[in-house]
Order: C-alpha cells, then structure tokens, then sequence
C-alpha cells in the first residue's frame, strides 16, 4: 500500500498584480526622490529588487528606514506588508508620507524580510549579493500603525508607519 501526499501554494500572486501594485510603492519612493532622500535611480533599482523578491515568493515584508545625517537610524520608518491570501481589498492611492516631518539631510534605506526556508533561497541569495545588498539589516522597533494599502485582485501590500 503506498500512499500519495501533495502540497500546493494558494495565493493570489501574479506578476501582473504584482507590477500594479508595486507602481504605488514606486509612487512613495518618487516623494522621497523629490526631497533627496534617495537618487530616482536607486528608487527604480528598489522596485527591481522588491519586484524580484516578490516573483520568487520569498518577500515578507520590506521598510523604508530613515536615518539622520551622520548616518544614525531615526527609528521612523514605513513597513510594506504583503497580503496575499485575498483579504487586502484596499486601493489607495501613493503617498501621505511627508518627507520634510524627518530632520533636515535624512535618508532612507532598504530592509526587506526574505523567508530563507524556501527552495530557491540560493538563487536568491546570489541575486541580492549581485545587487549590492548586505546582510546585516534589521527590521524597526515601534509602534507600528496601519496606514494604507494598494492592492489589485486581493493580492497586494499593507502600508504602516513606524515610530519610536
């Protein structure tokens, strides 16, 4: 007697409904350009990377973490959770961030949560070296509270602001 088990992943992920979500990310990421927190190449290069994460299925979340001039982290910060398992109904347009609430010369960087118990995580892992990233990140403390979220066809990401 043999037996057969078989295991399937259900969401609502597409490319296609990645890419419209991520537009709106991209429209975040256009604020931040315009006050120089960010280079737009930098921002484009972003939404490559979260873009990838996202088709390798292995994006948790990602922040946009502000730090001060010399380089020290703020603790404020922006937190894109991905929802796809068709509950996120919500479209909001981008922005509501306001660049110039930060003190005068911040920045911002990239934190994404990869789940490293995927298969592909080698691939991955390769990919974001190529890409310049590092791996000594951490996610912001704080509290946390639920903005936004774009989303298209239940798949798509919870927009919230982070504070110390």
């Amino acid at each position: 007697m043999s037996e057969t088990y078989t295991v399937s992943e259900t969401g609502t992920y597409t490319e296609a409904r990645a890419v419209t979500v991520m537009l709106s990310v991209l429209g975040d990421l256009g604020i931040l350009a315009s006050a120089r927190m960010i280079s737009y190449d930098k921002a484009n290069n972003w939404m490559e990377d979260i873009l990838y994460l996202a088709k390798a299925r292995v994006l948790q979340f990602f922040e946009l973490q502000f730090y001060n001039s010399v380089g020290v982290k703020i603790g404020t910060g922006y937190r894109y959770s991905l929802s796809e398992d068709g509950s996120l109904q919500e479209n909001s347009g981008s922005g509501g961030i306001d660049p110039y609430d930060l003190p005068n010369g911040s920045k911002v960087n990239l934190f994404a949560d990869v789940d490293w118990t995927k298969k592909n995580k080698t691939e991955v892992s390769s990919y974001l070296a190529s890409r310049g990233w590092g791996t000594n990140g951490s996610p912001l403390g704080g509290q946390t509270s639920y903005e936004r979220g774009y989303s298209k066809d239940g798949y798509g990401l919870m927009r919230y602001k982070i504070t110390p």
